[in-house]
């Protein structure tokens, strides 16, 4: 693909939002310390840096945001290995952000011991057992799910100091479950939602961000940790300007309901809400926005008088008492099939700007003759978003104690958790027992690594 023309404004923002929001996260760390990991900890002065280079791996890696926020950021790193099932994904990797060591197109039959040790592992693993939109999904009993128990598998076998990993909303019918797991495999675990919406950025992505250290290395207890997380995010909610605005979007979103299953009866309930509302004569109609889908423009011409003459973005893809319908400058949450319809662009998004409104800098990237519109488009729906994880980044190189960590090996030590403050050196002697005895629960899930090469000849199967 030819290199982008960009406005420059657009390209200033994408070149220069990183030493920015780096400044506004370590003052929010700095307001967030002293109230919570400070109280717990007062011979741990707040962190000030971390290891040059910080080794990462991830993995279902898809655009590698995580990669792309390191660079924004500034912060000196070696991506060490990759991995993603499809070709498109792969294809982008190798062109844009190639890990030193290996790239895996199967996590499901990697053999652990064989993979690198990263001190920041991050993962956005499979979503579809937890979306709320695959109904009937049995969580953690779907075969993709297994993925998720891979990620498990590594944590065991290379023991890496901090882990951080992004799921949809829905995976909050199972976190408890979740949490207990990643905790078993040795680790301090706090969980918080995070969506650059609440940064002032123009699309909203509502996500679980899971942000697990080893609890060997741990700052902090479990409760100093998930207040610090919580303060800190609050805080750069604060410094990024108020946001009613999304919250009154979000108040018009349309609830969920059960209707009839064709779309002229879900419409004709619709119109109920459109009375005393005329036809907005300066939105553009269904003709000027090239729709041809015929119960797209239906909904889009209803959704235009519900917006009262405010310039809308409606997501055409869903039904329309489901529509993700915007009309405070920002997008509904990009999905791989969303149809994005903007009445001030008089036109649908395109491919490349789904993955551009995730903060990624198009300009500067590589996108291979092979990558087809509609596999850009799964590409820009599927990505966390790299402001985002930008921040979960410089929160979670927070929880880690580099000095103790640079006394550890890769493994959990008994030296380095005699090491520990009281409370925080016997949760992880807690830890260590739990793992020497393991759940059964988890010994159904994660096969040892002696089995290695049966795993690299045969998936594991769903229990």
């Amino acid at each position: 693909m030819s290199s982008l023309s960009l406005p420059p404004d657009l390209i200033c923002w994408l070149n220069s939002w990183g030493p920015r929001l780096q400044l506004n996260v370590r003052q929010a760390i700095a307001t967030a310390w002293k109230g919570s990991i400070g109280a717990e900890r007062h011979d741990l002065a707040m962190p000030v840096g971390f290891p040059h280079p910080l080794l990462v791996g991830t993995d279902c890696s898809g655009l590698e945001a995580p990669i792309f926020a390191l660079r924004a950021m500034g912060l000196p790193h070696r991506h060490l290995f990759s991995s993603d099932i499809a070709s498109a994904p792969k294809a982008m990797i190798l062109a844009n952000a190639k890990p030193e060591k290996a790239f895996y197109d199967d996590i499901l039959v990697r053999c652990h011991e064989d993979t690198p040790w990263v001190q920041l592992y991050i993962t956005g693993f499979s979503c579809k057992p937890f979306s709320s939109l695959h109904h009937g999904t049995k969580l953690l009993r779907e075969k993709e799910a297994q993925v998720f128990f891979a990620t498990v598998r590594y944590l065991k076998t290379k023991r890496p100091l901090l882990f951080i990993f992004e799921n949809v909303l829905g995976m909050r019918r199972c976190l408890k479950k979740v949490m207990r797991i990643l905790r078993e495999a040795g680790y301090v675990v706090v969980v918080q939602v995070m969506d650059p919406a609440q940064l002032a950025e123009p699309v909203r992505r509502p996500r679980l961000y899971l942000f697990g250290v080893r609890a060997d290395v741990a700052v902090a207890t479990t409760t100093a940790v998930e207040k610090f997380v919580q303060e800190t995010w609050k805080a750069l909610m604060a410094s990024a300007g108020p946001v009613e605005k999304f919250i009154k979007a979000e108040a018009k979103a349309f609830p969920g309901q059960k209707a009839e299953p064709k779309w002229t009866e879900r419409h004709r309930c619709f119109s109920s809400k459109l009375h005393g509302k005329p036809p907005g004569s300066t939105m553009p109609s269904a003709d000027d926005m090239l729709l041809a889908n015929p119960r797209q423009r239906d909904a889009w011409e209803k959704l235009v008088r519900l917006g009262g003459g405010k310039h809308i973005v409606a997501d055409l893809s869903q039904n329309i008492d489901r529509s993700g319908f915007r009309a405070d400058g920002s997008l509904p949450t990009i999905t791989p099939g969303s149809v994005l319809a903007s009445s001030l662009l008089r036109r649908t998004i395109v491919p490349i700007e789904k993955v551009m409104l995730h903060a990624f800098p198009v300009h500067r990237m590589v996108f291979p003759s092979e990558i087809r519109g509609r596999e850009l488009e799964s590409l820009g729906g599927n990505t966390m978003h790299v402001q985002v994880v930008a921040v979960a980044i410089c929160i979670g190189l927070a929880l880690v104690d580099w000095d103790l960590a640079a006394k550890c090996t890769a493994n959990v030590s008994t030296q380095c958790q005699s090491l520990l403050p009281g409370s925080a050196s016997k949760q992880a002697l807690r830890t260590t027992a739990q793992l020497a005895s393991g759940s059964k629960a988890l010994k159904r899930k994660l096969p040892s690594s002696s089995r290695c090469q049966q795993i690299r000849a045969a998936p594991p199967t769903v229990q």
